[in-house]
């Protein structure tokens, strides 16, 4: 089926072509024609105007309705700037010029309050600042003065001193005005609202005010007098359908509210008293042999310190010499056996202290309120609560408190020596970030703040005042 054959072979030559086709071309662009277009105004025109001179009339004014305009306008103008006196709108505003300031503690200035040429003053042999008190405009600074000891009633002749605060923070190096005074001042306080009216307690019991605005207000107007030393004033801020009130506390248990009437008048309100009876230790004491009306005369516990509540403007908080803290309120009626005129406050108690109270002070923003005692030791009170929500055990003995601007949580301490402590209320710790001592040696006898110009300022037991700036970016 298959058989084999074999061909011969065959073989062809190559036709590749080496040489390639060439081809020329020329490209030209188009001509490029340049055009230039000028532009002229071609027409200007001036204008001038000129102003007829004419004769000032003398305006048509009406000097009856001005009068019952202003008449009618006046009472509320001023109620509206004395309520601006107190206003926090702008405490916590911060502008461009303060971001730039310094964040450290800075020394103002260092005053000696007592010259050479005070006669009256050179007459006690070591006085002590015994209180400070700024305006409520932060203008104006009262310093009053006392000897550190007495041995007996004291009748020494003293002088509160009013120093001026200019706008870039500098206190002026003399007093503008000089009150003086028959006894030592314990206390002082400027009114919340108008500041001209300075209110002072004295350690004879009397209770004096001025009204600075007046061309004799070198003389003050005798308010109350207690039978003892008054341990502390305040100002209660007047209501809508009320007046002002000055409360005074005294060491005989009692206290007094005085009305600040319009026409520069006092008026007393009400009397209170601090019964023995509050104290466990007097509670077995029998009654008085006389009867019922020597035991409405005798004296009450002795009040030490005493402070109003931010949120219940009728709710105070008293402490007493016997370790004793009392809720008290205005509104409480409790007559006292012997005297129909006298009411006792006491409403509710808290824990007992083991040492005298030196001072309360209620927390401006929170329901609570902080008490000082001999015992060094500090605590924190919840006013709906009878037991101490916190306690801060200090080393020396705490005399005095005040609350910090900006941070309403800070308080400032001061007692035996010459430095300065802050603490938080909210968690009850010390801020060890900050320290501030007085430049002298001396312990500091008195504290406070001037929260328009973030201003401390404090006074010691040898008559100098330091003012320091304290920014609130401290806290």
């Amino acid at each position: 089926m298959f058989t084999n054959e074999s061909s011969d072979t065959v073989g062809f030559e190559s036709q590749v072509s080496v040489a390639k086709p060439e081809v020329s071309a020329n490209v030209q662009t188009t001509e490029i024609t340049y055009f230039s277009n000028q532009a002229q105004t071609v027409e200007k025109k001036n204008a001038e105007t000129q102003t007829i001179q004419e004769q000032a009339k003398t305006p048509n004014v009406d000097y009856n309705k001005l009068a019952k305009f202003l008449r009618k306008v006046t009472p509320s103008l001023l109620e509206t700037l004395d309520a601006a006196y107190n206003t926090n709108a702008f405490e916590d505003y911060d502008t461009k010029t303060t971001k730039s300031t310094s964040a450290n503690l800075q020394l103002l200035k260092r005053l000696n309050t007592i010259e050479e040429s005070d006669i009256v003053l050179s007459q006690i042999s070591q006085i002590k600042i015994s209180d400070l008190s700024w305006s409520i405009a932060g203008g104006t600074l009262a310093v009053s003065h006392s000897a550190v000891y007495h041995e007996t009633w004291c009748d020494h002749p003293t002088q509160i001193k009013l120093y001026g605060l200019s706008r870039e923070d500098q206190l002026s190096d003399n007093p503008n005005k000089t009150l003086e005074v028959n006894s030592c001042v314990t206390t002082l306080s400027y009114h919340p609202v108008e500041p001209s009216i300075l209110a002072a307690g004295l350690l004879n019991g009397d209770v004096l005010i001025w009204n600075l605005r007046n061309d004799d207000s070198f003389i003050p107007i005798y308010v109350y007098v207690h039978g003892d030393i008054v341990s502390q004033i305040y100002w209660k801020p007047k209501t809508i359908n009320d007046v002002s009130m000055l409360i005074s506390a005294s060491r005989d248990g009692y206290i007094a509210v005085n009305k600040l009437m319009a026409n520069f008048t006092t008026r007393l309100h009400k009397q209170f008293k601090i019964i023995k009876e509050h104290n466990p230790i007097e509670n077995s004491r029998p009654r008085s042999a006389g009867g019922t009306r020597e035991r409405a005369a005798e004296a009450g516990l002795c009040i030490t310190s005493f402070d109003f509540s931010w949120k219940d403007p009728n709710i105070f908080i008293v402490g007493t010499s016997c370790g004793g803290i009392y809720k008290c309120s205005l509104d409480h009626v409790s007559p006292i056996e012997g005297d129909e005129n006298l009411s006792d406050p006491v409403i509710d108690k808290y824990d007992t202290h083991e040492g005298s109270i030196t001072c309360i002070k209620c927390s401006p923003n929170r329901n609570s309120f902080i008490a000082c005692g001999m015992n060094k030791d500090i605590r924190i009170y919840d006013l709906d609560q009878n037991v101490c929500q916190q306690s801060i055990s200090v080393e020396s003995t705490i005399i005095g408190l005040t609350w910090m601007t900006g941070n309403k949580n800070i308080f400032a301490t001061f007692g035996a020596g010459n430095e300065i402590k802050f603490y938080n209320e909210t968690d009850g710790k010390a801020m060890t970030n900050i320290k501030l001592e007085i430049t002298g040696k001396a312990s500091i006898s008195n504290l406070c703040v001037n929260s328009k110009r973030d201003i401390l300022v404090m006074g010691d037991i040898n008559g100098y005042l330091e003012f320091w700036k304290v920014p609130r970016q401290l806290f």
